[in-house]
């Protein structure tokens, strides 16, 4: 990312939440009216065989005609202007496919290959497709059948790029040698759309450069950035020529960006050593843009965006151009409409120059944008990231906006995924967050990598899909066909890279970490509290063979992109098979506490300590949220299972033994003994101390090092373990002729002592709710009774529940809880017909402890939702895209954002009073933690009609009965982000019935 070091962290706490598709800015090129309807997402059938996917997605492609089975002869048939690039690409694709005669001539052999020219033409009619139009440069037409007797496939495209990629789609459309049956038309939906490589960190090398521009060209990208944050040649030595190994690299660069369709971009950025004013500082870079024109670079950026508005680099500066922003924007004006005019001149071949400003990421007009726009040369672009460094999302409005304070084309370099920034994080999700409008009304659209250059190709290979096709993007799609793109046919690497990835999908864009996993994670937990065995022990064994991948993720990948990626990615991968090994002995670990096995639940316990120090180590991220929180889960359990969780006494430790004093003398049940295993463990005993009584023993620890000692009611008031040689033993000297005596064995390492006490509970009884809303004369609510054992052992009984009259509850006949665990027992509440609204208590009750849980019983809500003929208000809108309107237009598009306050709210005032029976609340990922809805009949009097203290977010249906209410105000008090609240809909209903409108 091209920021000065020191910025980063600041620039992306400037990162902002954008809004949706806004009024668009003018297309870079315009997207013809296919015949074919809009873009295609799912290909149509030709008998039972379905097309495969095309990468990036054709803007029309439809089944027709007949598959054509190339064999092993075909009769290749290019115009005599074809590009030769071209021609190369479609014999590789040939030989690729099992070819292995070419005829160049008719009557030739085998099927009829047409690559351009009127003979491509005619053939294109009679297969079926439409007439070229107004395709654009670029676009091709693409046909699979019979013509003139003969298998025929037939490609034309528009411009010098449109065959070339028309050759990469035919490469999509064939299978094991067959081409699909298919008609394509098809054009890029951005005119240049490519990468960059601007991050700040080891440069790639020029075999990794070359690998990148072989998939630019088959994922039909035609701009490459050189920007290399730290390469001298463009910045603080920027006048100094490359040295000759450098040049010969850029040669061999220009040489394969040629052959891929991809125009080779250099990016320079002067502004930190040079005189501003000078011609000669001009005529000095001209020269040096004349150096990379010789080396085959034909695109170039000056850039701007570390330069101070107020240090200036010669005298001259502040004498010519003063100080201040609109100083700084009139120096960078001269100095790049100097150089756009030098590339007219001499090389009027080249792309249009473009300029990354000092004021790059910000909104809306600025005096120094003002007076950049007023100076700079009309050929000019201007290169700007979004609103914001690394912003959330780029919507159309956004890029309007900065079209008009710039009034230049802009050219669109976002900062994704690119992580110079996080470097413990590699961004692996798919691209998002940008509307259509900011591809098609961009002049470029160029997405900055990561230092890893191959894993960049994930979220790249996306980026790349948008920009051909941004209405019919779809990112999962897309992000799985990325993977296999890597994976190239790798079963074992592509499961592993669906890990990696899916463990490395959280940025800024947004993103779920861990999405694949998390259902496996909540199925297994789901499993654990049923008692169906079937159902856990198929959820058990999913989550841990997905853990299986994780662990042996650094193995699969091994040979991934010719072995690059292994390099690249190995702190993630190594970190993703700790958490793999970590994850299956939490699996094992849970498993064995669940059938009662205590050593085998304490060998996973002791292997999984090493692994999570590892894990804390490790610079490395993957799994933010996700994993950690798992392994935390875990452990809690564990200890819980152990008992260890309790305070049990006070426990000291010498070379004779550990021990742990009680606060008094209490009835034993039994005692749980955590021990290193190993022969120490297994020669020590366990003893009570029995006051009056002295030291009891109990009995001998396990060489396992878990240990279950049953105590039955034993009174003590401290417990011990000790090896029995180890114990202080008074003797005299020895005897003449014995022997001496053997030196005392250390006692074993035990890590924890614990008591089970008879003197408590069973079982604890607690509710995950202890209220809950119910609809009078609606459907059944479950709440959960969470029970925790008490006991070593299992602990039976009936959970029983005194229903108040009026309200019904059913819970199970039995209820089973293992020592240390918990169980969660589902508890079904009904609120018939004619009870009276209010609140009722029930009391639930298992082995002596007592829960009571609330029922709220409210009358039903129907009718029209209130908030749509409603006039809406809120204490503030984050900017005029998010006004509070959007959160009651039924568009489901839109949506209201506050600015970023605990205590911002949003209201509306009903045409009349109603008895509010029901709120709606959709909420985007920007929500309330805790909230109050409040009501008022005149909009100075409030009172609070419900309560929510642990939003979730998403969609939430909030109950009261408020009569007299006319205004209604969701008001914050705690945000769940760093971001203000967002919703995208707010509804509102009156209580159903006769009694709607009472007061």
């Amino acid at each position: 990312m091209q920021l000065g070091r020191r910025k980063h962290a600041a620039a992306v706490a400037l990162a902002v939440i954008g809004g949706l598709l806004g009024p668009l800015a003018p297309a870079a090129l315009a997207a013809p009216a296919g015949p074919d309807g809009p873009a295609s997402t799912t290909a149509e059938r030709t008998g039972d065989a379905r097309l495969p996917a095309v990468w990036p997605r054709p803007q029309s492609l439809r089944a027709s005609g007949q598959p054509v089975a190339l064999g092993t002869e075909v009769t290749v048939l290019a115009d005599a202007e074809a590009d030769p690039y071209t021609v190369d690409a479609l014999q590789e694709l040939l030989r690729d496919s099992g070819v292995r005669t070419v005829h160049d001539a008719l009557p030739g052999e085998g099927p009829v290959i047409r690559l351009g020219g009127t003979g491509a033409g005619r053939a294109l009619r009679a297969l079926g497709a439409a007439d070229r139009g107004d395709l654009p440069s670029g676009g091709y037409r693409l046909a699979v059948g019979r013509a003139d007797g003969r298998p025929t496939v037939a490609l034309d495209g528009v411009g010098e790029d449109g065959l070339f990629h028309g050759v990469q789609t035919l490469r999509g459309l064939v299978r094991g040698g067959t081409v699909a049956g298919a008609v394509v038309r098809d054009w890029p939906g951005t005119a240049v759309r490519g990468m960059t490589e601007g991050f700040y960190g080891q440069p790639w090398t020029l075999d990794e450069r070359l690998a990148q521009l072989d998939f630019m060209g088959r994922t039909k990208q035609n701009r490459y950035l050189y920007a290399a944050g730290d390469d001298p040649y463009r910045q603080s030595r920027w006048r100094d020529p490359y040295p000759a190994d450098e040049r010969a690299g850029f040669r061999a660069l220009a040489a394969k960006a040629r052959a891929e369709h991809v125009t080779l971009g250099w990016a320079v950025s002067p502004g930190q050593a040079m005189c501003m004013a000078s011609d000669g500082d001009v005529r000095v870079l001209n020269r040096k843009i004349d150096a990379m024109w010789a080396l085959g670079v034909r695109a170039f950026q000056l850039q701007f965006q570390n330069v101070s508005y107020s240090e200036w680099h010669c005298d001259r500066d502040a004498e010519t151009f003063g100080s201040g922003p609109e100083a700084a924007a009139r120096a960078q004006a001269r100095v790049a409409s100097a150089v756009a005019r030098h590339l007219a001149d001499r090389h009027p071949g080249a792309e249009p120059l473009s300029v990354m400003p000092t004021e790059f990421y910000q909104d809306g007009a600025t005096d120094y944008r003002s007076a950049l726009a007023a100076e700079l040369d009309d050929r000019v672009q201007v290169a700007w990231t979004g609103v914001g460094v690394v912003p959330r999302t780029i919507t159309g409005r956004e890029l309007a906006d900065a079209r008009t304070a710039f009034r230049h084309p802009l050219v669109t370099m976002d900062n994704y995924p690119v992580n110079d920034y996080a470097q413990d994080r590699i961004f692996l999700g798919p691209y998002t967050g940008r509307d259509p409008a900011v591809a098609g009304g961009s002049a470029a659209l160029l997405a900055n990598a990561m230092e890893q250059p191959s894993a960049s190709r994930v979220p790249l290979f996306t980026a790349a899909d948008f920009a051909w096709n941004p209405k019919g993007y779809r990112p999962q799609e897309s992000w799985q066909a990325a993977l296999d793109d890597l994976a190239d046919g790798d079963t074992a690497a592509r499961a592993a890279l669906g890990a990696l990835a899916g463990n490395s999908a959280g940025s800024v864009l947004g993103g779920d970490e861990s999405a694949y996993l998390r259902p496996l994670l909540a199925a297994f937990e789901a499993s654990r509290t049923a008692s169906d065995g079937a159902r856990r022990e198929t959820a058990a064994r999913e989550l841990r063979a997905a853990f299986g991948v994780m662990r042996q993720a650094p193995e699969r990948l091994e040979a991934t992109a010719g072995g690059r990626l292994r390099d690249e990615v190995a702190p993630w991968t190594a970190q993703l098979a700790r958490y793999g090994r970590a994850g299956e002995l939490a699996v094992d670990l849970l498993l064995a506490q669940e059938r009662g096995d205590g050593p085998a639940a304490w060998r996973a316990e002791l292997a999984l300590e090493p692994l999570r120090k590892a894990i804390r180590a490790s610079t490395a991220t993957v799994g933010k949220g996700v994993l950690d929180p798992f392994l935390d889960r875990v452990d809690k359990e564990a200890d819980a299972w152990n008992g260890t969780d309790r305070d049990t006494g006070t426990a000291t430790r010498d070379a004779h033994g550990y021990t742990v004093r009680l606060d008094r003398a209490r009835p034993l049940e039994a005692v749980t003994t955590l021990a290193r295993p190993g022969d120490a463990a297994g020669d020590a005993v366990l003893e009570a101390h029995v006051p009056g009584e002295g030291w009891r023993r109990l009995g001998p620890l396990s060489a396992t090092g878990w240990t279950q000692t049953a105590a039955k009611g034993l009174r003590a008031d401290a417990l011990r373990v000790t090896a029995p040689s180890a114990r202080p033993v008074l003797v005299g000297p020895p005897a003449p002729g014995a022997p001496d005596v053997s030196p005392p064995r250390e006692a074993p390492e035990v890590r924890a002592l614990v008591p089970w006490f008879g003197d408590e509970p069973a079982a604890r009884l607690h509710l995950v709710r202890d209220r809950t809303d119910a609809v009078i004369g609606g459907g059944t609510q479950r709440v959960e009774a969470r029970l925790a054992g008490g006991r070593p052992g299992e602990v039976k009984g009936s959970l029983t529940a005194k229903a108040p009259e009026g309200i019904e509850v059913k819970v199970p006949k039995q209820a089973t809880v293992t020592g240390g665990s918990r169980t969660d027992v589902p508890v079904d509440i009904t609120v018939p017909d004619g009870t009276p609204a209010g609140e009722y208590e029930v009391p639930l009750r298992f082995a002596g402890e007592e829960s009571t849980l609330t029922v709220r019983a409210f009358p039903a809500a129907s009718g029209p939702d209130l908030v749509r003929t409603a006039k809406v208000s809120s204490s503030g809108d984050e900017t005029p895209d998010f006004p509070a309107s959007a959160a009651s237009d039924g568009d489901p598009a839109t949506r209201w954002s506050s600015p970023v306050e605990d205590d911002a709210w949003w209201q509306a005032e009903l045409p009349e009073p109603v008895r509010l029976g029901q709120v709606v609340l959709r909420w985007q990922d920007a929500h309330a933690s805790r909230y109050r809805v409040r009501v008022s009949p005149d909009g100075r009097t409030w009172r609070d009609a419900a309560t929510v203290q642990d939003s979730r977010g998403g969609r939430e249906s909030v109950r009261m009965d408020a009569g007299g209410t006319r205004f209604i105000r969701i008001q914050g008090d705690a945000r769940a982000t760093e971001y203000g609240y967002s919703l995208w809909s707010v509804e509102a209903y009156a209580v159903a019935g006769k009694d709607r409108k009472a007061p």
